[in-house]
């Protein structure tokens, strides 16, 4: 099975403004549509099994209406999505238990969109509260095309928060997304790898140096990478070409391109 561990999609009727924005400030193309049969379609089209959808909350406002529609997506055999939370959310004990009543495996926290450094007290009471109710937790980490000026969560912050949030010996839950930070790779190498955390790859497959990547994959362990594209913003067959093109056994790539991903989420 393979799975795309980080995916988005948008309501149908925003699903065009939503990507036409998106592209104007992050000043980078899509390569499909932003609904949900632009996603199916991709999947079918380079082979995917399943994707996982990540909604972003950019207001704490948002919490009802976002994953009221990202609850609908769990409706479909494809596609799984977590939820999304802000860390100025009130009562944020309260609306976790909201997110388990309605069936989310994790949570998505994305601190450039929300504005937040990720040592905020907002986030770890997120964190430390998914964490004692199961949930998964993925985290935007490093830079984002919209907000270059100011990454609010760099290498240096997340390796805090891993450290002070996942207690020593239990299983990892949290997913640093783009590896860590792939802008910043020798610090994922020197701040991050080894802790107990996950690394997806989406967005920054085709930034990172062929050599450099098996360095991080054999060091960290493939255990702990999951294949990720970003779509709408990367293309499916290309990202599943270099991790094939990786010098890793078939049960090494077996892993990273699923299996990891339907363990942690006992799929």
């Amino acid at each position: 099975m393979i799975i795309d561990a980080h995916t988005h999609i948008f309501p149908d009727k925003i699903a065009d403004r939503s990507i036409k924005t998106l592209e104007t400030i992050g000043k980078q193309a899509a390569v499909i549509g932003g609904r949900e049969d632009d996603l199916l379609g991709a999947m079918k089209n380079s082979g995917i099994d399943k994707s996982i959808v990540m909604p972003v909350l950019t207001k704490p406002e948002q919490f009802e209406s976002i994953n009221r529609f990202a609850a609908n997506i769990n409706k479909s055999t494809k596609l799984i999505s977590f939820a999304g939370i802000h860390p100025h959310c009130e009562n944020i004990n309260k609306l976790l238990n909201t997110i388990v009543e309605m069936g989310f495996k994790g949570v998505k926290l994305h601190p450039d969109y929300q504005q937040t450094d990720i040592t905020d007290r907002g986030y770890a009471e997120i964190i430390d509260g998914c964490r004692r109710r199961g949930l998964k937790v993925m985290i935007h980490a490093g830079i984002d095309p919209a907000y270059p000026q100011h990454i609010h969560c760099p290498p240096e912050l997340s390796s805090r928060v891993v450290r002070e949030l996942t207690p020593k010996g239990s299983e990892p839950f949290i997913i640093l997304a783009h590896m860590g930070g792939a802008e910043s790779i020798e610090k994922v190498e020197r701040l991050l790898v080894g802790l107990p955390v996950f690394f997806d790859t989406s967005f920054v497959l085709e930034k990172i140096d062929r050599t450099i990547l098996h360095e991080i994959i054999r060091a960290h362990g493939y255990k702990r990478i999951l294949f990720a594209t970003d779509s709408p913003w990367r293309n499916a067959k290309e990202y599943l070409r270099i991790i094939n093109s990786l010098n890793l056994n078939e049960n090494e790539k077996k892993c990273i391109l699923g299996a990891n991903c339907a363990e942690l989420l006992c799929l």
